[in-house]
């Protein structure tokens, strides 16, 4: 994804787990080892991300270089 899709994605108030990742070209396999998670368990993660602990949420958000409320946690 270009620099000017990630300038418009990022403007935008929520994005997914799955497009913050795709965003910085993770894959689930990156998160789930950084986590120190298997990866089934990070894709139940991806799937429903409000099922995230608050700590598994800024772990997730720092490693992917945006802010936690962005990606997690309905307003």
């Amino acid at each position: 994804m270009g620099v000017e899709n990630e300038k418009e994605v990022i403007a935008m108030e929520k994005i997914t787990l799955k497009q913050a990742r795709l965003l910085r070209e993770k894959t689930q396999e990156n998160l789930a080892e950084y986590l120190g998670i298997h990866v089934q368990t990070y894709r139940k993660i991806e799937e429903n991300p409000n099922e995230a602990t608050i700590g598994q949420a800024k772990k997730i958000a720092k490693f992917l270089g945006f802010e936690y409320d962005i990606i997690f946690f309905d307003r």
